[in-house]
């Protein structure tokens, strides 16, 4: 145990108010390591530092100076701060100092310098090789047309000869048809390697797999498979580019993406430390200038993604590009920033949207920034436009790290083994985010300063499912179980943890149909009542707003107001709006189920694919 920290501090008369320092931005910024405290007597406690586990015996009162140091300050400001703060101890200047420098000697407060230092060792992680970019394409022809006339400008500038796939899950033969035809262009025109997947290259390999993982053949239709009609199955083309890259990286298009990468109007360099900063949303009056604001990027797009997604933060943050400035720490406390490790693993790197909205609902419009609330409400005529969400930017404007995103990744480093998705439903990309974070705690993704175009097929009118009840989706549903009701695993097998996480959705479906009735209900009042409060103090510091905006949220709290005290079916997203509620509960069971069993096939069916490496992708 360490010695003794029992600087004394006699408190007097509370001092009404002491000078305070204008910040001094050469001074050192300290700040106070995160613990947990056991009381030892009336005056005493043991303090044990939660990132390295050393102890240290304290005073109260010095426990209470390190409580009021938490955020990077200088010791000037931590100083004024206690003196104003704590009573009685104006007088006691030199004595409150010489806790602070203690408190420095022990290693209680952490300077900004070592505190940078700490983020930039790493053990050297070597990143896997690129095996290729991964199209997911579905029944859009046009919006396929589009990328690759983006990608084949891609490659007459930079000659990169990438290898390409496109994972075809068109339900027309006419759309298929054509995407081999645009492929066929594509290879004359930049002379790269191109691999097409449609659904009979898919169910050769459904074979090829069942027959090298038996134990997984009665998953591979549904999950990587031809699979259900009718249902929106993203997720398929995402396990599949899973396999077919596992031991790699890889990286991800969607049909309707395109190049160049944009810089939105004020991105700068470095890592924004703050692990949630606003991102930046602009409006724009079409898609047109949707897709020509921001800065056109001249540098290869994928070699700026291979440059994080594989390496370790301690690695990134030694470029210019992604270093984090000092000052910046200004204000922040230690315990917001635990996910900077020096080795921490970045699994993915992202980028924001410049056109189409990526969301189904503008439900957040209305909660964005006062800044971006003005840009959104400057007129009646721009708001009705602009709360369909058919041409934004939507991204940041400096980098940041996170443990997990709500969005399609660019980049993955498929190295380790990463969890399918489920095969069906919207929200496949939240979903496998959220698991990803739970296989590998402390890894992180990256967000770059960049944005790729988004253009839809066609426009989507949005504004019903806002101003509607809120009603997730059935991943959502998972992904939020994930984050709020999981134990601690404490499995270092990321395998292991996925099968406790099935054994876990099992324990939720093999409820009777009250107890999957009573999940969904708590489920959504959790869902809806979160929503009604975020936007009721939205409103409620918006009172300036104008009333057509006011009107809006409102309505939208109303709506799902009458859903929380209402006795209707707890019907999820993805089900029929007529379902009962036996329907809800078979669906949930089914549903459930489904997922668990992919979960616990997917480990051996990722290390057989990771041990065939080229192989696999090379007989399709």
């Amino acid at each position: 145990m360490n010695s003794t920290l029992n600087q004394q501090i006699d408190y007097g008369t509370f001092a009404a108010s002491a000078p305070v320092p204008r910040p001094d931005s050469n001074a050192p910024l300290y700040a106070s390591e995160d613990g947990v405290v056991a009381s030892l007597s009336n005056n005493e406690c043991i303090f044990q530092v939660k990132r390295s586990g050393e102890t240290h015996v304290m005073t109260f009162q010095v426990l209470q100076a390190l409580d009021q140091s938490r955020e990077f300050r200088s010791l000037d400001e931590h100083l004024a701060r206690l003196l104003a703060t704590l009573p009685g101890l104006d007088a006691q200047r030199d004595a409150v100092r010489r806790v602070l420098d203690s408190l420095i000697a022990r290693g209680l407060l952490v300077s900004d310098r070592d505190f940078l230092q700490r983020v930039g060792a790493a053990q050297g992680r070597e990143p896997a090789p690129l095996r290729a970019v991964f199209i997911r394409a579905c029944d859009r022809p046009d919006q396929l047309a589009q990328l690759l006339a983006s990608l084949a400008d891609y490659e007459r500038r930079h000659r990169a000869s990438r290898h390409y796939v496109v994972l075809d899950d068109s339900a027309s033969e006419a759309a298929a048809n054509r995407h081999r035809d645009l492929l066929r262009e594509f290879a004359r025109a930049t002379g790269c390697k191109l691999t097409y997947i449609g659904h009979a290259e898919r169910e050769r390999l459904v074979a090829s797999l069942a027959r090298a993982v038996p134990q997984a053949a009665a998953v591979l239709p549904r999950l990587i498979g031809s699979g259900e009609a009718g249902r929106f199955g993203g997720g398929r083309g995402w396990n599949l580019a899973l396999l077919l890259s596992a031991g790699a990286r890889l990286a991800l298009l969607d049909d309707d993406h395109r190049l160049p990468l944009r810089r939105p109007e004020g991105a700068r360099s470095g890592l924004d430390p703050d692990p949630s900063p606003a991102a930046y949303t602009g409006f724009h009056r079409s898609i047109e200038h949707a897709l020509a604001a921001g800065e056109a990027v001249e540098a290869d797009p994928f070699e700026l993604h291979l440059a994080v997604a594989g390496h370790a933060l301690g690695d990134v943050v030694q470029s210019p590009d992604y270093a984090i400035e000092r000052g910046s720490l200004r204000g922040l406390a230690l315990s917001r920033l635990d996910h900077l490790r020096g080795n921490a693993p970045i699994l993915a790197s992202h980028h924001g949207a410049y056109g189409s909205s990526r969301t189904e609902s503008g439900v957040w419009l209305y909660q964005l920034p006062a800044e971006a609330r003005a840009a959104l409400v400057r007129d009646r005529e721009s708001y009705l436009r602009n709360v369909e969400v058919g041409s934004i930017w939507y991204g940041y404007r400096q980098a940041r790290a996170a443990g997990a995103a709500s969005f399609t990744p660019f980049m993955l480093d498929n190295s380790v083994l990463l969890p399918c998705t489920n095969p069906f439903g919207r929200g496949e990309d939240s979903l496998f985010s959220r698991v990803t974070e739970l296989l590998h705690p402390g890894a992180l993704v990256l967000e770059l300063p960049l944005a790729i175009g988004h253009v839809q097929e066609k426009a989507r009118k949005r504004s019903p499912h806002t101003l509607a009840a809120s009603t997730p989706r059935f991943n959502y549903f998972v992904g939020d179980f994930v984050r709020r009701q999981l134990p601690e695993f404490n499995a270092a097998d990321p395998a292991q943890r996925l099968g406790l996480l099935a054994a876990h959705l099992r324990d939720i479906g093999g409820a009777d149909e009250a107890g999957c009735l009573r999940q969904l209900r708590e489920y959504l009042a959790y869902a809806r009542a979160d929503l009604v409060e975020r936007l009721q103090q939205q409103y409620d510091a918006a009172q300036d707003a104008p009333i057509y905006w006011q009107a809006d949220v409102r309505s939208i709290i109303e709506a799902n107001g009458k859903a929380l005290i209402g006795k209707a079916p707890p019907r999820l997203g993805d089900w029929p709006e007529n379902i009962d509620e036996a329907g809800c509960a078979r669906a949930l069971r089914e549903e459930t189920a489904a997922l668990a069993a992919a979960w616990e096939a997917w480990p051996a069916l990722w290390n057989h694919a990771r041990e065939q490496g080229d192989k696999l992708l090379g007989a399709v």
